[in-house]
């Protein structure tokens, strides 16, 4: 089993389209965003009115969502405007248009050219520089993307949940495990209150280095503060058999059923495979066999469970491996409309020629062999034995005969075939 997709994580920053003319006082007494930035902040060179009025009216029109104007108006910006502090506004606002029409790709260049100016303020330029990293990690071009975000944190300064969890995610997709462990502590750490994706990210780190003890420990601490969260449930039951932990698996999954979640299909469905998989490594399997059918019959009765060939084959399954064969037989019988061939019908012609049911076996066998089965060799073989046994030596040789054309059973056939003829080839 695998655990549930990744949400994705990289969200793109929204770019802050606002009126660039002079900084008002309000913007004046906002604090930095990047105080510890290592780049020193250059001087704002947008001095002309009219260029200003210009970027504005741009901006305008894309916060109007009129990109035809926008655009127009922007590039006329880049065209006519002494300003690289303008030029590097308008750089940004035709990014932000690419985006909103979906083309992201087109954005990455008309940013790094925005950086590029080297003109915009530390707050302008770092958060330009992130979603620049971000729109690489949307694109899948995870090495920029981490190349990007990585210059990001050293020259910004600045550290955020946020940001540490996409480099998780990046180095995750980088097959980084180790990195991508590193990176995802630090971003719980910076952010308790955390959304679950990124514990679920973490815990896929440790999937990929094989640690399911450890993706275990995170999965026990998300399910005992959700214990109705059934795709925490599900998830813990992954990493348990991840794990080779199949009894710890089935103690959540009974407890989960008990609580009321198991509630379709398949939830009854791989529960009873649980109960059957442990049952069957038991030196008793009955109790747990037994506990397989039970859940089976419960989601038949109360209409949870579809009849199908998945369903029947399985509670036959259940009551064969209980020793419980005719109960197995009457499922197994039910199962066979449902089936697509003769498997389910060489199961029960088996089960009937080992009962010594020597006549009604082999002709449900050779109903099997119609239908078409996956083992033909010991379906011919198996007549074969019938035959033996209702003494038919001449419908033996025949069967033992096709028999002996498969691979799987084609030494043991021979050797019968050569008693059969006494010693003669």
């Amino acid at each position: 089993m695998k655990v549930r997709s990744l949400p994705n994580l990289l969200l793109l920053l929204a770019l802050a389209l606002m009126a660039v003319g002079a900084t008002n006082a309000k913007d004046a007494k906002k604090a930095p965003e990047y105080p510890n930035a290592k780049r020193e902040q250059p001087q704002n060179d947008l001095r002309s009115e009219r260029e200003q009025r210009m970027l504005q009216a741009g901006f305008n029109a894309l916060n109007s969502k009129d990109a035809a104007k926008a655009t127009g108006d922007l590039n006329k910006v880049l065209k006519d405007s002494s300003s690289k502090y303008a030029k590097a506004m308008a750089l940004r606002g035709l990014a932000q248009i690419q985006m909103n029409a979906g083309n992201i790709k087109a954005a990455i260049p008309l940013l790094q050219q925005a950086l590029d100016l080297n003109s915009l303020s530390n707050d302008d330029y770092f958060d330009t520089m992130l979603t620049i990293a971000q729109i690489q990690a949307q694109d899948e071009q995870w090495q920029p993307a981490l190349t990007t975000l990585q210059k990001w944190m050293t020259e910004g300064g600045k550290r955020s949940g946020a940001a540490y969890a996409l480099e998780g995610n990046i180095y995750y997709r980088l097959n980084q495990y180790q990195n991508a462990i590193g990176a995802m502590k630090q971003a719980l750490a910076l952010k308790p209150d955390a959304p679950d994706s990124w514990n679920q990210l973490l815990m896929a780190s440790y999937f990929g280095l094989n640690d399911y003890s450890q993706a275990a420990k995170l999965e026990e601490a998300v399910v005992a503060k959700n214990p109705d969260d059934k795709a925490a449930v599900k998830n813990l039951v992954s990493v348990y058999i991840q794990a080779k932990e199949p009894d710890k698996a089935l103690k959540v999954m009974a407890a989960a059923k008990a609580r009321g979640l198991y509630t379709s299909n398949d939830d009854y469905i791989n529960l009873a495979k649980m109960y059957l998989y442990i049952a069957q490594n038991q030196d008793n399997p009955k109790p747990n066999a037994l506990q397989a059918a039970a859940v089976v019959q419960e989601g038949l009765s109360k209409k949870i469970v579809t009849p199908s060939l998945e369903a029947y084959k399985l509670l036959g399954d259940a009551y064969y491996v209980a020793g419980e064969q005719d109960k197995a037989m009457a499922a197994w019988t039910k199962a066979s409309p449902y089936a697509k061939d003769g498997d389910m019908d060489f199961m029960r012609a088996q089960l009937l020629i080992q009962d010594q049911k020597f006549t009604a076996g082999r002709s449900l066998m050779q109903t099997a062999l119609k239908r078409g089965v996956k083992r033909v060799g010991a379906a011919w073989a198996l007549i074969g034995n019938a035959d033996l046994a209702l003494k038919d030596r001449k419908a033996a040789t025949a069967a033992f005969e096709k028999a002996a054309q498969d691979p799987e059973t084609r030494a043991a056939a021979e050797k019968v075939l050569k008693q059969l003829r006494g010693g003669k080839k």
